[in-house]
Parts: C-alpha cells; structure tokens; sequence
C-alpha cells in the first residue's frame, strides 16, 4: 500500500467509528514500515550492488560474491592496487571511509573488492564506552556512512573497528560494537560484518557472548599466523574468520638488543618467514579460514622504521614479500624477483651482537646480496636514530629525520661510515637496486657511545 492509498482507506472508514482505531494503527505501520525499508534495503539489491554473504558449507564454511566462491587474495593499503591485480590479488582493506569514495573507485576500475573501515575509538585512546551522548554520536556517524556507501559495486564486507579487544575492559565496547553490527545488518542485508581482534585472541569469548551479530572474526596475526588454526579454536571460535593483517615478523615480537631495539629481519627472511606461516595457516585451514589481507600493501607508512612492515619502497619499488604473494595467488614467481638480501655486518658484528660504535669513529658496513637473473645491484645507505617503541604498542613514532654527512665512501655492497658524534641508539640502513623496478632492504641496530669515544682518545 502506497501512502497516498492510505489516506483514501481512512476516509473510507470515518463512516465506521468502531474500526478507525484499528485503522489508524494498520495505516501508521505501514507508513513506519515504508520509511524502515527505504532507509534499510530494496526488495531486490541495487543494480551496482554484487550481494556477498557467509555460507555454511558440509565442511566448513564459504564466502560467496555473485553467488560465486570468493577467496580473498588481500592487500591492507592505500595505493599500488595496479601491482596488486597484476599479483594475482583481488581485494583491498581500508582502515576508515577516508578517501573512501576515491579508493573505492579505484578499486573497481582495477577489478578488485574493498574491505571498508568503519572507525570505532578504541578504549585505549581515551573513548568511554560508558558514555552515551558519546557512543550515540559514534553511532550515528557510522549509519551516514553505512548509507553513503553500501550500493557501492566494490563493496566486499564491511570492518567495524580494528583491534577494538586491545586493553578493552568495559564490556561496553563488544555492546556497542554489537549495536553497529545489527544497524549494518539493517541498512545493508547485502554486505557481511567482520571486526578485526589482536593476536592474542583472549577477548574471543567475550566478542562471542556480546556482539553475536558480527557475520566473521577478523584477525591481526603476524609471527603467530602459523597456529592461527589452532589458537582460535582453543578461544572457543568455531565460526568463519579471516586473517585481516600479516607480514613480516612484527616488531614487538623479535629479539632485541640489550637497548632493547628490536632487530628487524631482511626482506629476503621477512619473505621466507611469511611464505612459510601463510602455508601452514590460511592456505590449509581453507573451510573456515575465508581468505587475508598482506600488511602494508604500501611503500610510506613508518612503524618502528621505514621498512619494517611497506611491501614496497616509498617510490613503487616491489620487494620480495610481493613476489611471495604472486607465488601464493598466481602458482608462480613473477618473471623479474626482487633482490636478495639476507645479511648485513657492520665489522664482522651483527645486530644480534649488541654493536656499540665509538662517536665519531669511522667504521664499515658490508651486505649480503645477490639478484636472482644476474640483474646489476646497486646499494643505497643511510643512517637514522632510532625511536623507543611503546611497549603496549600504541604510540606512533614520527618518523626521523636522516643523519647527513654520516656516509663516506660507497663500493658494490660496501660502505665506509663515520658514527655520529651524539649518543644514542641509531640504525644503518641499506636498499638494493635492481634497476628493474624491484628492492631487497636490511638495517642493523647500534649504539653510539660518546664516553667510550672520549676515553679512546684520551693519552
């Protein structure tokens, strides 16, 4: 019934008192019922929309777009999506609706899907859970943004929050998470609702008895990704999930020097450490596990360092982490890999031997690398302080600025380098070229000692 063919129903029934109450409650149903189902759906989904949904299968479970099985083959950034089709990719996560319109765009005309970030504050940084003029007005901006982009044709799920479980103990917070999940469900039956949780999956159970209308578990896993299987299960969750974050080693997870800076690997280790636990996880756990997204699908951000988590140098430059990701998409290595880069020395010491250099002092630094179709290297150094990483990991560092004048004399893969004269934790980087579009990078921890220096030169 149209709301225009309501008013003449009521006219009909003035005649008939003992009725009228019956119809005007009848009459304001459906005129609240007519404005529910505009905001919230279409009886059949928008032309642009491809409806995706989670299916129980006699094994497990399934994605399915297009009712057709959709695995995701991800990457967690904000550009390179050319590179990321061309691997073999076909899904992009996006922390928040910033830029959201553009990179959704984007992410259609390369043929790939969008996880899309809904942001929640996380109770760490301060959001009180207990508030409810706050939560309400969370609340409220998620619906505009759930309105201005579900009928999006790019659209593959949505990610309400990320890491929300980390140093969470109102259990307000899976509530609220909970409450944005039903209001998804009903402005947009089409699109599936996941929250991305810790490794450490202990807020699991809570997750479970609180926000029951999350459609699957979202998980940032790193150096654990190879007992992922496992571990979730042993926290009770029997029900799909995808891996929404790995790489690398993650840099709170590594040895460290007695200044407690983390060492960070190679990008040839960081490539064989990732093949390997992607292998033993997400590759055979594939009736519950739906698919993962490689972190940083990107060449800029700086956590901990430049280079620690960017599959790609800041200027497009592929490292071997992508070319991994081309074998475990595609079944075969790209035609031109990246360098090789396994070892980096600064005077026969590694970064597991606590290097301590006198201030001022000139030392030197060798790398081990090679290209694997005999490409020319060439070696690119720089020496920047080092920053403290937060414990709780929670703080972001601004990345440092390079110290000049440091590098003296440059040959293949070697370099002569002057420690700087302020003390101080710092790192020796090293890039290599292969002038084919590719890099291979390593760095290693030391610690300028001024009083050493002082002492060295004293008769």
């Amino acid at each position: 019934m149209l709301p225009w063919q309501i008013g003449r129903t009521l006219l009909a029934f003035v005649a008939a008192p003992k009725t009228l109450g019956y119809c005007l409650t009848f009459a304001l149903g459906v005129l609240v019922g007519c404005q529910k189902q505009a905001e919230s759906r279409d009886v059949q989904p928008p032309k642009s929309v491809v409806p995706v949904r989670v299916v129980k299968t006699s094994t497990g479970y399934q994605l399915l777009r297009g009712n057709k099985p959709y695995f995701i083959k991800g990457g967690a950034g904000l550009e390179h999506y050319a590179e990321l089709r061309a691997a073999g990719g076909n899904s992009v996560r996006l922390y928040s609706t910033d830029y959201a319109e553009v990179k959704l765009d984007e992410a259609h005309r390369h043929g790939l899907t969008v996880m899309l970030g809904l942001w929640m504050t996380p109770e760490y940084a301060g959001f009180d859970y207990y508030n409810k003029q706050a939560v309400e007005q969370q609340f409220e901006a998620i619906r505009k943004q759930v309105l201005r982009y579900r009928n999006h044709p790019a659209l593959l799920m949505w990610n309400v929050g990320n890491e929300l479980d980390m140093r969470a103990s109102n259990p307000q917070v899976f509530r609220a998470l909970n409450d944005v999940a039903k209001l998804i469900h009903e402005l947009d039956p089409y699109h599936p609702v996941t929250t991305s949780v810790t490794a450490t999956l202990d807020k699991i159970p809570a997750l479970h008895r609180l926000a029951p209308d999350i459609d699957l578990l979202g998980v940032n896993v790193f150096g654990g990704l190879y007992s992922l299987p496992t571990d979730i299960r042993q926290q009770g969750w029997d029900a799909p999930y995808i891996v929404t974050e790995y790489g690398a080693r993650g840099y709170w997870e590594p040895p460290k020097t007695a200044w407690q800076a983390p060492i960070e690997q190679t990008s040839a280790s960081k490539a064989e450490f990732m093949l390997e636990r992607y292998q033993r996880s997400v590759a055979t756990d594939t009736t519950r596990c739906l698919g993962a997204y490689a972190f940083y699908w990107g060449g800029n951000r700086f956590e901990a360092t430049p280079t620690w988590f960017n599959l790609f140098g800041p200027k497009g430059e592929k490292t071997a982490l992508v070319d991994v990701l081309h074998y475990l998409w595609r079944g075969s290595f790209p035609t031109n890999q990246a360098p090789h880069v396994s070892l980096l020395e600064i005077n026969g010491q590694y970064a597991t031997d606590n290097i301590k250099l006198k201030a001022g002092q000139e030392y030197r630094a060798a790398v081990t690398a090679f290209d694997p179709e005999g490409d020319e290297l060439t070696a690119q150094w720089y020496i920047m302080p080092d920053v403290a990483v937060a414990a709780d990991l929670t703080d972001q560092a601004t990345k440092p600025e390079i110290v000049g004048g440091l590098i003296k004399a440059a040959s293949g893969k070697q370099v002569h380098f002057r420690a700087p004269v302020r003390a101080g934790a710092y790192r020796i980087y090293v890039t290599i070229f292969d002038k084919k579009g590719s890099i291979g990078t390593a760095n290693a921890p030391f610690y300028c000692d001024v009083a050493a220096s002082a002492a060295a030169q004293q008769p």
